[in-house]
């Protein structure tokens, strides 16, 4: 997952909101109140300020906010709090591909090279190994530069370029579809691909294709250039280095132990421009939307 961060007030969205088989409507109702204890529990173990979950079902809906979405203030979450929502930016960034198949516009068996020239082995990775994670590609959130710049420099106005060099300059892993393997990179290719394609911006991409038709009024891709998130907002909180985040680490036995004992305090991180995580996560939504 791109830019998961921890400590932070975490919002979550389910939604069964599809035709149900007949034997699907014998589901027992949401016990309301087991559900909030678990939510409870769940984010006083992983030190969560606060967490935002909404379940619908065909029965009911659960919407529950919990602590709050900024340490020192009393100011819980709810469902429609904005939040950096990461890799739920694949699900949207996979649909858009799959419209763009089903339109002819183009083929899951096409090589990458056909819409990006400088991809090593581009020529052998198809488009549909590119959305399965099956590429071989380095993925370039897991370079330590990454990392360094989220933590010194969170402002940093990063380009598809930069981080084309960072994944490019690194061996393959494997040969296009032998494995699978967690890849920010991928995702990154494949919205250049819808790009090129439909001759407009991802963020304008989105829009149309997306957030626009179904609704979604609190999502968008943001420019670039800007790290602002729209109010109501949560804040997001990383103990230590974003490295842990970006490569998906548990933190060392040494930072727990101190996060437990309050010596260590997390750093707001929420203002970090988003531009790294670009087509693999930088869309901006609300529990609300998501469940849509």
């Amino acid at each position: 997952m791109i830019a998961r961060i921890l400590g932070v007030a975490v919002l979550m969205a389910f939604s069964a909101g599809t035709v149900m088989a007949a034997s699907a409507l014998a589901l027992n109702p949401i016990d309301s109140v087991a559900l909030q204890a678990t939510v409870e529990e769940l984010a006083k173990k992983l030190f969560l300020p606060g967490a935002m979950v909404l379940l619908k079902t065909p029965h009911s809906d659960f919407v529950f906010g919990y602590g709050t979405t900024e340490l020192g203030v009393t100011n819980p979450p709810h469902a429609d709090t904005h939040f950096r929502s990461a890799s739920n930016t694949k699900t949207m960034m996979a649909a858009v591909l799959v419209q763009l198949a089903q339109e002819r516009k183009l083929r899951f068996e096409d090589p990458i090279s056909k819409y990006v020239q400088d991809v090593p082995n581009g020529e052998n990775i198809t488009i549909g190994q590119l959305l399965k994670m099956r590429s071989g590609l380095y993925n370039y959130s897991s370079a330590p530069e990454i990392a360094e710049s989220l933590d010194h420099d969170p402002g940093k106005v990063w380009t598809s370029e930069e981080l084309r060099a960072i994944a490019f300059k690194h061996p393959p892993l494997f040969a296009p579809g032998a494995e699978f393997d967690y890849c920010n990179t991928n995702y990154l290719l494949l919205g250049l691909v819808a790009e090129k394609i439909e001759g407009q911006l991802l963020a304008s991409i989105f829009q149309n294709r997306l957030f626009g038709p179904l609704g979604m009024k609190n999502t968008l891709l943001p420019a670039s250039t800007s790290n602002a998130i729209p109010e109501p907002y949560s804040h997001g909180y990383l103990y230590g280095s974003s490295s842990y985040a970006l490569v998906d680490a548990p933190y060392p036995a040494d930072l727990q132990a101190a996060a437990k004992a309050g010596t260590l305090k997390p750093n707001d991180d929420t203002w970090q421009n988003p531009s790294y995580a670009s087509a693999a996560g930088g869309v901006i939504s609300t529990a609300d939307d998501l469940a849509t």
